[in-house]
């Protein structure tokens, strides 16, 4: 079961470097995610709870998906990037999907994840040892969905904070320097940009339009007939 999600634009290139400590245990709470999923399912499979924590295993295992092709040039994810995108996920790095536009759509998907199984499957923990894989599960979810809002929270800094420039409301400097001004909107106009084209036609349309009112508040009807027949 996939859930759809809307694309949400993010910024391309390298992050700041102050990214740099939250991408990494980013990177290692997707691995723990890894690990106490296939321990989960494991001990699903050892007691026979497929049916009921299936649903479950295979969201997890899209957010893995989705934090594996966000971080695909990572050493460790590296390697199962390159199996996802030769087999189910194709299509997807065919269409040049992954890096940082994965980022919300990972949170979101992983954020559903932890709440879903905190409702329904709390009272399991008890049961051992698939409540601890249940439990680490859902702890590393939650890590990784704080790291991952805590890199959004970086690269959405505003201006003026951290003594880093931005563009485009991202921590990017992405504009050229010697970029021209853009243009104003009433700058851009056709009787702005072209010239003559149309300013002796509207003088004397606004010349007509003074007469008319002038004549109007006379009254004087024949006159109105003589002055544009």
């Amino acid at each position: 079961m996939v859930v759809p999600l809307p694309p949400m634009p993010m910024p391309d290139g390298p992050l700041p470097a102050e990214c740099e400590t939250n991408v990494k245990r980013l990177k290692y709470s997707i691995l723990a995610m890894i690990g106490f999923a296939l321990g989960r399912a494991l001990c699903a499979i050892a007691l026979g709870a497929v049916s009921f924590d299936f649903f479950a295993l295979l969201n997890i295992f899209i957010s893995i998906v989705m934090g594996t092709f966000m971080l695909k040039e990572d050493q460790h994810l590296r390697g199962f990037y390159k199996c996802l995108a030769e087999s189910i996920c194709q299509p997807c790095a065919d269409a040049g999907q992954g890096g940082m536009q994965c980022l919300m759509p990972f949170m979101i998907m992983t954020l559903l994840n932890v709440v879903i199984d905190f409702i329904q499957r709390m009272p399991f923990l008890s049961i051992m040892p698939y409540g601890f894989f249940l439990a680490g599960s859902e702890v590393a979810q939650a890590a990784a969905v704080y790291f991952a809002w805590s890199i959004y929270q970086q690269i959405r800094m505003p201006s003026g904070e951290g003594g880093l420039e931005m563009g485009g409301g991202y921590n990017y400097d992405r504009a050229p320097r010697d970029a021209p001004p853009q243009q104003g909107f009433y700058d851009a106009r056709p009787e702005a940009t072209q010239p003559g084209g149309f300013a002796a036609f509207q003088g004397k349309v606004n010349d007509w339009a003074l007469e008319w009112q002038v004549l109007r508040e006379s009254g004087d009807a024949n006159t109105l007939g003589v002055a544009f027949g």
